[in-house]
């Protein structure tokens, strides 16, 4: 049977499990146990009720030496403690305040109001280890109980998902809202995304970023008999129509090791920002640079820049010269920014080598008053430009010709005024 017939007929199943508003509200006791709780609980899941209904719950202890891939579980307090103390406002920073979970969801489907959460992935720091949670959907009836079993309605924290700021917690948030006439408030949880950090340090490096992808290349990760994802909504109402959870415990399987990767992505991620030595390409730091820049740490940046210059061969430097001759321009110091930029030109290529040679045209021009360089940089700029086919705002080429009259008019007037004084020697 198609995937879509599937969940064309598991929408009578939500329908038929899923109580009337109007319907008085019956105590725990008294609603009929799923016919497969005993199957269920063979497989490795426990049945859970509480005030609202009941769930399923799969519990895994790790301990601190536990390691996923090439990583070790004991690393993630140390690089927590280091980024509340070196880098208190950055994104990947926890709160000295706050507590912390590792989230993952598998869900029905990707999108629309119909789309449930089906497992709840929560992994959180224990005694002697971490114990990851899974609360699973006993049917689509029992709802509000699931979702009360998080308890992110209890305590506010930071939340570290993989594309969750996009996926994971607005479906939450919207499950929750679903259900708000029996659930308490959820509270406002701090974010960390570590697909969001992930591209802004591995960008240029790496041509995908799915986890999987990270996990292969970064994590020394590799998942034998894994189910893919998509499969999830399948595998999920197949277990409830006819009982059987021997697909369903391979999706808490699934879901574990995207959680386990999750702890060890943010301490690699950590690592990286530690400048103790060298574990990437140039691109890498280059681009962690870039982050604090962007983050308004210009000292920090500056700093990840000249661990570039002084860690990487010439050839590798190109876009952290760059970066470093905007920063010196910014403090003011024009002849270094200069020297900067033009060893950048030496490799670098594409867009940015049009932002080099236009910054080298400004700064000839305004701050060397050497028109002669300047008309030759943006000689170089347009020839560059019209070569390449490099995709630019509509008005680049303009500013380019309108910036070569006024500085041949600067060359004219300067050439005239020059002119007098070769005559009275």
């Amino acid at each position: 049977m198609s995937y879509e017939k599937k969940l064309l007929e598991m929408k009578g199943l939500l329908k038929k499990n899923t109580p009337e508003k109007q319907q008085p509200k019956k105590e725990v006791l008294d609603i009929a146990l799923p016919f497969y709780t005993e199957q269920w609980e063979k497989a490795g899941l426990k049945l859970i009720k509480n005030e609202k209904g009941f769930f399923f719950l799969k519990e895994t202890f790790y301990r601190n030496k536990h390691i996923h891939g090439t990583i070790g579980l004991d690393k993630l307090e140390a690089a927590i403690s280091f980024m509340q103390e070196r880098y208190p406002t950055h994104p990947l920073t926890i709160s000295p305040n706050s507590s912390y979970c590792f989230y993952d969801t598998e869900t029905t489907g990707l999108k629309g109001a119909g789309v449930l959460i089906f497992l709840n992935g929560i992994l959180k720091k224990a005694p002697g280890g971490y114990l990851l949670s899974q609360y699973v959907l006993a049917d689509p009836g029992q709802e509000a109980a699931f979702l009360l079993a998080t308890e992110f309605w209890k305590n506010t924290q930071t939340i570290i998902t993989y594309n969750g700021k996009s996926f994971d917690l607005p479906q939450l948030t919207t499950r929750w809202t679903m259900n708000r006439n029996t659930l308490p408030p959820m509270k406002s949880h701090g974010q960390i995304d570590l697909m969001h950090s992930s591209k802004r340090i591995w960008k240029g490096d790496l041509e995908r970023f799915k986890l999987k992808q990270l996990e292969d290349s970064k994590l020394g990760f590799s998942r034998k008999n894994d189910i893919p994802g998509h499969l999830a909504p399948i595998i999920y109402f197949d277990a409830v129509k006819h009982g059987n959870p021997t697909n369903l415990m391979r999706i808490l399987k699934h879901n574990e090791w995207d959680i386990l990767s999750l702890a060890t992505l943010y301490t690699l991620s950590v690592d990286l920002l530690k400048e103790t030595e060298v574990q990437e390409t140039a691109n890498t730091y280059t681009n962690i640079g870039k982050w604090f820049k962007d983050l308004k740490s210009k000292d920090a940046s500056k700093e990840w820049f000249q661990f570039v210059l002084d860690q990487f061969p010439e050839r590798e430097t190109s876009m952290a010269y760059y970066y470093m001759g905007l920063h010196l321009k910014r403090q003011k110091l024009m002849d270094e920014s200069i020297e900067a930029f033009k060893e950048a030109l030496k490799e670098i290529k594409g867009k940015y080598r049009l932002e080099v040679l236009v910054e080298l045209a400004k700064l000839y021009e305004h701050q060397k008053k050497d028109y002669e360089k300047a008309l030759e940089m943006t000689l170089e700029c347009l020839e560059y430009w019209r070569d390449s086919e490099i995709d630019s705002h509509k008005d680049f080429s303009s500013q380019l010709r309108r910036r070569e009259i006024r500085i041949k008019k600067k060359i004219n007037i300067s050439r005239e005024s020059a002119q007098p004084n070769k005559k009275r020697t």
